[in-house]
């Protein structure tokens, strides 16, 4: 077991790394100035917390920096949660499917534009809707600003009811023991995968970074990253229609990771 001061001297040399992953978060998710600051020096002492309880738990399965990224990345989803509240897509998103569900959150909470929005749905292979028809499903939804830590507090968050009429509240209820069916499902057919490869995965759609933002951060090269997280969410679906998943099913899953 490393020492207190050996964890201290990893940190410290790995410092510019987790740094770089930080930024490239904040950059991804928009976050600027003293914001991205803000979030840097929060992972920064996580990192630190409980005499480096975060590095002690490194097993030597990845790099180390892989590691890391994995860690900062999770970090990042706290904090996100922590400043602007969890983040639930709208009824009428879930009406039109894993499509809209996945565009809301990518403009509604991420703040992207729709041709950003659109480039990444297209690149993720959710969908090849053309644009007109990605803005005509996105006029069809609520409106909602772009969470920001400046504008809520997450006290404030915490206390404020979420917006569901008792229709919604009872589709949720009703669909509860189906969707932990699905989960459970979705969590035994990603054990399956390679390590990287459930990485891979996680950074791209559960974090939402670019494939190019992956690469950098796993040291891979870009070209070859796109075939292989297609052929990533190939096994996936394989694995889940073997497991009795069925198609749509297996469509609205994976549409919904980021949401869930």
């Amino acid at each position: 077991m490393p020492s207190r001061k050996e964890l201290e001297a990893l940190f410290l040399e790995h410092l510019p790394w987790i740094d770089r992953v930080c930024s490239l978060l904040c950059r991804r998710h928009g976050l600027a100035g003293a914001d991205c600051e803000d979030y840097t020096s929060w992972a920064r002492m996580k990192l630190v917390e409980d005499d480096y309880a975060a590095l002690r738990k490194f097993r030597g399965e990845s790099s180390l920096n892989t590691y890391l990224t994995v860690v900062v990345s999770m970090l990042f989803r706290e904090y996100r949660v922590s400043k602007w509240g969890r983040w639930r897509p709208s009824a009428a998103a879930r009406r039109e499917g894993p499509v809209a569900v996945r565009l809301e959150t990518l403009v509604r909470r991420d703040g992207y534009g729709l041709d950003q929005a659109a480039e990444v749905l297209r690149s993720s292979g959710d969908t090849d809707a053309s644009r007109g028809e990605l803005a005509r499903i996105l006029a069809r939804l609520p409106a909602r600003d772009p969470m920001r830590p400046s504008e809520v507090g997450a006290d404030e968050l915490e206390h404020t009811p979420a917006a569901a009429s008792a229709d919604d509240l009872a589709e949720r209820h009703d669909s509860e023991a189906q969707r932990k069916h699905l989960r459970d499902a979705l969590a035994r057919a990603l054990e399956r995968l390679a390590p990287e490869d459930r990485l891979i995965l996680r950074m791209r759609f559960w974090e939402d970074l670019s494939v190019a933002d992956v690469a950098r951060g796993l040291d891979l090269p870009q070209k070859p990253l796109y075939r292989r997280i297609e052929r990533i969410l190939n096994e996936l679906r394989g694995h889940l229609q073997a497991a009795g998943i069925t198609p749509d099913e297996v469509r609205s899953l994976l549409g919904n990771l980021e949401a869930e």
